[in-house]
């Protein structure tokens, strides 16, 4: 990796940091602190924090498309900049809704897919895997700090203060996007001036976007974080029905969630030796299926419970590096690449929205046990999806 790719990744993975910790922070406090604002109770509650989620996936794709027409770093300053706005809204009310306003703002500066549409521009192929792991390890650091962040947060200052940081942090943002990313002058001459020729919703354009290949990916990056978010509604539960208090959930978290990263290291430092990473989407799913049925058939048992844990981390980080990765290698069209990458991201805030709601609404009426086999289920068609569209 050269100079210029090292300052691209260094500063896209200060960028995702930042801003992924204005929105983690908020996280462990909400439930809590989200009752004292006028108008606040449980399901509001839920809203505000589902809100964000839906705003991302309900923009992700308009945001690619004008990336496409207009150019990449304009469209994530854009964005950059609702969020900006949505952080001052949240952080001057007083009133639940004001929340969930400012909140459905921020969500709609959806720059994920065009991010990686312009990291995937400015890095060459050889790179894009140590690119992507290191952004994924940044997500990974502003999850971890989150949890202590917020709370400090609350105990020096208020309730508010914790959009106010996130204000500050955009601006960051914007500044590092301004003057630390470049501009690829040439190619975005040629994407803009092809763009003026190119009618986007038409039969061929479609047909292209959403291609048994592309949809594999989509497929992917969906099932990944609608299991991501089914685990985080029942093991904790589960957890401390084996025994372990919550105030010790968190020790799991890390350990599984630092353990993944070294494996993801290894794989991605020495996989072109060790491993044929043609298949490493399979692999990973297989391994998915195995944690699914040791949640079925051993979610009583502490030491399965967090082994089927590790597990899945272990798949889940690996195809968080590597399908962005490889969907970016598999685009032709330059020009249509902002676009897919986003609806790439719009699959993944898919699966995180309806990940929360199913499985909300599959918990009034179904057990443990039942939720599980309907996971292994899901895994399972995922497994032969994948297997088909790769034919």
């Amino acid at each position: 990796m050269n100079v210029f790719e090292l300052q691209v990744t260094l500063s896209f993975c200060v960028i995702f940091l930042l801003r992924m910790l204005g929105v983690f922070s908020i996280l462990p406090v909400l439930s809590k602190y989200g009752l004292y604002l006028n108008g606040g109770n449980k399901f509001l509650i839920g809203l505000s924090i589902s809100v964000y989620a839906i705003a991302q996936m309900i923009f992700q794709i308009p945001f690619g498309f004008l990336s496409d027409k207009f150019g990449r770093k304009e469209i994530i300053i854009f964005g950059l900049f609702i969020f900006l706005i949505g952080s001052i809204i949240a952080a001057n009310t007083n009133s639940i809704w004001g929340l969930i306003i400012g909140r459905a703002i921020q969500g709609s500066g959806a720059i994920s897919g065009v991010s990686m549409a312009l990291l995937s521009d400015l890095v060459r192929k050889e790179n894009r895997i140590k690119s992507i792991s290191a952004i994924g390890a940044s997500f990974a650091v502003s999850f971890l700090i989150s949890i202590v962040f917020g709370s400090l947060i609350i105990e020096k200052f208020n309730f508010s203060f914790i959009f106010w940081f996130s204000s500050v942090f955009s601006m960051i943002c914007i500044l590092i996007v301004f003057f630390m990313i470049p501009t690829d002058r040439n190619q975005e001459y040629q994407v803009k001036k092809l763009n003026k020729k190119i009618k986007f919703f038409n039969q061929k354009n479609i047909k292209y976007l959403f291609n048994i290949n592309f949809c594999r990916f989509y497929f992917s990056i969906f099932c990944l974080h609608f299991l991501l978010t089914m685990h985080f509604l029942i093991i904790p539960e589960q957890l401390e029905l084996s025994g372990l208090i919550s105030n010790y959930h968190w020790i799991i978290y890390l350990v599984t969630i630092i353990f993944s990263f070294f494996i993801l290291y290894f794989i991605v430092v020495y996989g072109n030796f060790y491993f044929c990473l043609k298949n490493i989407i399979e692999i990973c799913v297989f391994f998915i299926f195995l944690s699914s049925l040791f949640f079925l058939f051993l979610y009583n048992h502490l030491f399965y419970l967090v082994l089927s844990l590790q597990i899945f981390f272990i798949a889940f980080n690996i195809l968080e590096v590597f399908l962005p990765s490889y969907l970016s290698q598999k685009i032709s069209i330059n020009n249509y690449k902002g676009s897919i990458m986003s609806i790439y991201s719009t699959s993944q805030y898919l699966g995180i929205s309806l990940g929360g709601i199913i499985n909300g609404w599959l918990y009034t009426f179904l057990n443990v046990s039942q939720i599980f086999l309907c996971e292994v289920f899901l895994v399972f068609i995922w497994f032969v999806f994948n297997c088909f569209c790769k034919k």
